[in-house]
């Protein structure tokens, strides 16, 4: 679902694609196609023949802006630290979904710690013209539409020449007391004056309450517009109707509504009327006396013109000016200019010190189509090694520029084979040459690595060539030449923490195999850390050892995270016996979480001693305990067909069995009695359980209106929420940001605590994977592509499932990945005591 179209050089159409929409795009004219899935920054043609992915990640980019310096800028509807960002042609962010445009693509980090409120900013503008409008205090300052708090918020944000970027939460431009102003969208007008959407309405987001709900208005709504106190009215030119010969006159306005009309209306015109500008518009390109923004739109200008002057291009990369030298660079694809003096004018900013005209430079010659050896001599002194870390001002833009390197370097495979044919200078480092082969096909990529590693003499290897690495030792020569350092003792430590990182990528039956060793000597640590990772690694790459090496891991003295752990890696070992997991099962000096885990993994060995222990256990259980244990046993066809036996028995109450783990065992138990009985009452409980809904929303909405509660109390009950949510810089990522949640109404906060299902996003609904040895997992769907899938859970572990291991998975509609029932058990002093803590979060 695209939106926020914004026409960009070149002739290309850019826009946004919201977080949740997932498809496959295609061109009526052209015949290309694109898989466009989350939120992403695309592009087509005006001709609708070529479509290209050019951003990946943050959660709905519903602000976009094409600045006048040529800069693209966006809003994260969430916040999270990216209230407002410089969308940089290749970047990524994290967000639904977590797609990367590449697997080895960075994130930005986060570029602020502020927060601006709400989870729905939804407009981004700025006041770059140059006169006539908002004054110069207000230059760089991103004004952001925010729905959820009412607000216009104002945050200052600046590219440094270093990279790094400056952000500064002002004062909100606009406050309203007026909780139904609703502004979801702005721009700057013809006149300078800032123009707001606003929705108008009780109800704006989609996921606040049920689309059905009375009050949700779609036939009202307003438009505002803000005018500066030193704004004088002007005239507003008529572009369609203007002589071609007086467009050329409005690339020098200060307006950047006028510029841009201006230099849209030379490009769209017929050619024969518009080639008379050529001279004009090289001189305004050329002419060092006049500001960025109108030699920038001049240069965009006389590209649609198709100029065969090409003088203008020195003089751009020659400027004291970035802005310029990046978009003269950009520009040389669209003027045609050939490899050898494309890699001449690359030479020449080869001390480049801006990291925008770096990125550029990498970005023109992948879209070049075509390379020369000097252009690949180039790519390959671009893949220098990381630096440590991934702040913004270096070690992030040496990520960066490596990922743009590589990802050129994947469309010239002959070309760079060609180069490391020949020999490489002398003076190009080995590490340089590891990261620029991953672009080779694998074939190639595994000779080319044979020759060059004993050159390399390395010892240990950073995490990038490490996950290189891992990805060949498939190859029995290069297995057995690495294997030394990677089995190196001393290092133990961190190559197991690259495996456990990079799982998703890199898991294989070799890379188990070279594991082993470098786990073994963790298990030999006393630092719990240490141990920790060792007992990670074994489940998780089910890497085989005797039982009795993880069994000592697990006493009464253990965290529960080791405990944890250790049966994870218990289970992963094919000859553990049953009385292993049935001793931990029945020891009471373990904590529930512990013996559950324990008693889910016997039953998948040995269901008879299982289904014995449980019905032992059940009666000693707490409500809330018996229905956590049903839940986890249910995710395995031997553990659901126990739980479910002895409901038929009478042993388990329907009390224990909420709908989801009644479905679970259904989907496992297809055609069975008991389990189709299990799942009709249950369902019939839901159903009477919505009928029942007005009357708990009733009253929790008079505790809600009464304004009481100590606020600090209800901090610590609002701890749970941040198993899944996030305020500020507190909580995990996998459940909308609750930033703003003080300007939510009360009906629609409540039904979302009380109902999560009510109006459940898709993106935030419960991802079922079947395995293929009858259990399964739910969870929050963190990534999924050709390698398998990875799923997070409340508090922020996550897991990864190997595709071949596989059945089927998807999504549950309609069910929310937040658990039901959470304030349940709450006094009403409680449920004050929350309200009120939540009425602090603005």
């Amino acid at each position: 679902m695209s939106h926020v179209l914004v026409r960009g050089p070149g002739d290309w159409i850019h826009f946004s694609q919201g977080a949740l929409n997932k498809g496959l795009v295609s061109s009526l004219t052209g015949g290309g196609t694109l898989k466009l899935d989350y939120s992403k920054i695309a592009r087509f043609s005006l001709d609708a023949k070529k479509l290209e992915l050019v951003n990946a990640g943050l959660n709905n980019i519903w602000g976009f802006q094409l600045r006048g310096n040529g800069q693209w800028y966006g809003s994260e509807a969430n916040d999270l630290g990216y209230s407002v960002v410089p969308l940089e042609p290749g970047s990524a962010f994290p967000g639904i979904g977590n797609e990367r445009l590449r697997t080895y693509q960075p994130f930005v980090p986060v570029l602020h710690e502020f927060r601006v409120g709400g989870t729905g900013i939804s407009g981004t503008a700025f006041a770059d013209d140059a006169s006539g409008s908002f004054p110069a205090e207000f230059r760089d300052v991103a004004f952001l539409a925010n729905p959820i708090t009412s607000t216009i918020n104002a945050v200052r944000i600046v590219r440094n020449a270093d990279g790094s970027v400056t952000a500064q939460h002002l004062p909100d431009l606009l406050t309203s007391e007026d909780d139904w102003f609703r502004p979801v969208n702005m721009e700057f007008g013809p006149d300078g004056c800032l123009y707001i959407a606003d929705w108008y309405n009780k109800i704006v987001s989609h996921n606040e309450l049920p689309t059905t709900h009375p009050d949700r208005d779609k036939s009202s709504g307003r438009i505002w517009r803000i005018r500066h106190v030193s704004q004088q009215p002007g005239e507003v030119p008529d572009f369609y109707t203007m002589p071609t010969e007086n467009l050329i006159l409005h690339l020098k306005s200060p307006s950047l509504w006028a510029k841009r009309a201006a230099w849209h209306q030379i490009a769209d015109r017929p050619a024969a009327v518009t080639r008379s500008l050529v001279p004009e518009t090289v001189k305004l390109v050329r002419d060092e006396t006049l500001d960025d923004a109108t030699r920038i739109h001049a240069l965009w200008a006389l590209e649609n013109l198709d100029s065969p002057d090409r003088t203008v291009l020195p003089v751009l990369l020659a400027s004291s000016s970035a802005n310029l030298r990046r978009e003269g660079f950009r520009s040389l694809v669209n003027f045609k200019i050939d490899p050898p003096q494309m890699a001449a004018y690359a030479r020449e900013l080869s001390n480049e010190k801006d990291p925008t005209v770096r990125a550029q430079i990498l970005r023109t010659f992948e879209e070049a189509g075509v390379a020369d050896q000097a252009m690949v001599d180039y790519l390959v002194r671009a893949c220098k090694p990381e630096l440590p870390g991934n702040a913004m001002g270096g070690p992030y833009e040496r990520k960066f520029e490596r990922y743009l390197a590589r990802r050129a370097l994947e469309r010239y495979p002959d070309a760079l084979q060609k180069y490391l044919d020949q020999g490489t200078p002398q003076d190009i480092p080995v590490t340089n040459l590891l990261w620029a082969i991953e672009s080779l096909p694998k074939n190639q990529k595994e000779a080319a690595f044979l020759k060059i590693w004993p050159r390399t003499r390395l010892t240990r290897v950073d995490e990038p060539t490490f996950v290189g690495i891992a990805g060949m030792l498939g190859n029995a020569e290069i297995n057995a030449a690495v294997k030394p350092m990677l089995q190196n003792p001393g290092q133990a430590k961190t190559y197991v923490t690259f495996a456990l990182q990079n799982q998703a990528q890199i898991q294989s039956p070799e890379l188990t195999e070279v594991l082993g060793v470098p786990v073994s000597e963790l298990l030999k640590s006393k630092d719990t850390e240490e141990v920790n990772l060792a007992l990670d690694a074994l489940g998780r790459y089910k890497i085989s050892v005797p039982s009795n090496k993880i069994t000592p891991f697990i006493s009464n003295t253990a965290t529960d995270k080791t405990l944890k752990l250790a049966l994870k890696a218990l289970e992963s070992q094919p000859g553990t016996s049953p009385g292993e997991y049935r001793r931990i099962a029945q020891d009471k000096n373990l904590t529930f979480d512990i013996r559950a885990l324990a008693l889910n993994s016997l039953l998948k060995v040995d269901s008879v001693a299982g289904a014995k222990t449980l019905e032992q256990w059940v009666p000693e259980l707490a409500e809330s305990q018996r229905n956590e244990l049903v839940a986890l046993l249910s995710g395995s066809q031997r553990g659901s067909r126990v739980v479910v036996g002895l409901f038929a028995q009478k042993k388990l109450a329907l009390s224990a069995f909420d709908l989801p783990t009644a479905e679970r065992i259904a989907n496992f138990h297809r055609n069975d009695g008991p389990a189709t009985t299990l799942l009709d009452a249950a369902r019939q409980r839901e159903v009477a359980g919505k009928k029942a809904f007005n009357v708990r929303l009733a009253r929790y909405m008079a505790i809600a209106e009464k304004k009481t509660g100590n606020p600090q109390a209800g901090k610590q009950l609002f701890q749970t929420c941040l198993l899944c949510h996030q305020v500020g810089k507190e909580g995990q990522s996998i459940a909308p940001a609750l930033d703003g949640s003080a300007n939510r109404e009360s009906e629609a906060m409540l039904t979302a605590i009380l109902n999560p299902d009510a109006a459940v996003e898709s993106g935030y609904a419960v991802y079922r994977v079947m395995k293929k040895d009858g259990t399964s997992v739910e969870g929050y769907l963190v990534s999924r592509d050709d390698r398998g899938t990875t799923l997070a859970f409340m508090g922020g572990g996550k897991q990864f499932i190997e595709e071949g291991s596989i059945r089927s998975q998807g999504f549950l509609a309609g069910r929310s990945f937040m658990a039901k029932g959470l304030i349940d058990q709450y006094t009403d002093e409680q449920v004050a005591d929350l309200l009120s803590y939540i009425r602090t979060l603005k």
